[in-house]
């Protein structure tokens, strides 16, 4: 997306160190509720993010979700945003959430209690506890293996060679 473009940039132009007040170099919909919302919606119609109360039994869309990928209802609830690889939990990320929130509310805590993070996908705010079709292996993104790759993937690579 447009967004992700703008929003890579904007970190790769960080210096190292620079502090995020202000939420300058934050992705736009961290900062901006509407356009969080946008996005999210987009993500709701063309990947079926939910489901919309996670603490619900959600029977059918999790019958749904079992069905087009092929697994169990049991399988297709352990497929989260919460383990996505383009589900972003990163230090600054969520600095960038709280900032967008407000320091007048209570951001850290709603961060932890939605368990929010940021998708990277369709750029928006998004809840662990909910999924998607855009579902990818290998997450959460800690922010931590930052142009590193995984031992998973170098071991994929050394089998594929034998």
């Amino acid at each position: 997306m447009a967004t992700l473009q703008r929003t890579m940039s904007q970190v790769m132009d960080r210096e190292e160190g620079e502090d995020m007040e202000g939420g300058e170099n934050c992705p736009l919909p961290t900062q901006d509720i509407t356009l969080n919302l946008k996005n999210r919606a987009k993500a709701i119609t063309s990947a079926a993010y939910g489901p919309e109360n996670p603490k619900l039994p959600n029977e059918a869309f999790w019958r749904k979700k079992a069905d087009q990928w092929d697994v169990s209802m049991e399988d297709s609830k352990k497929s989260l945003c919460g383990n996505c690889a383009a589900f972003n939990v990163s230090d600054n990320i969520k600095q960038c959430i709280a900032q967008g929130i407000g320091m007048e509310a209570d951001p850290w805590g709603t961060i932890k209690l939605a368990d929010l993070g940021y998708c990277e996908i369709f750029d928006f705010k998004c809840a662990a506890s909910r999924t998607c079709d855009a579902w990818v292996v290998g997450g959460p993104n800690t922010g931590e293996q930052e142009g590193e790759e995984s031992e998973e993937y170098e071991e994929y690579e050394e089998g594929e060679d034998e």
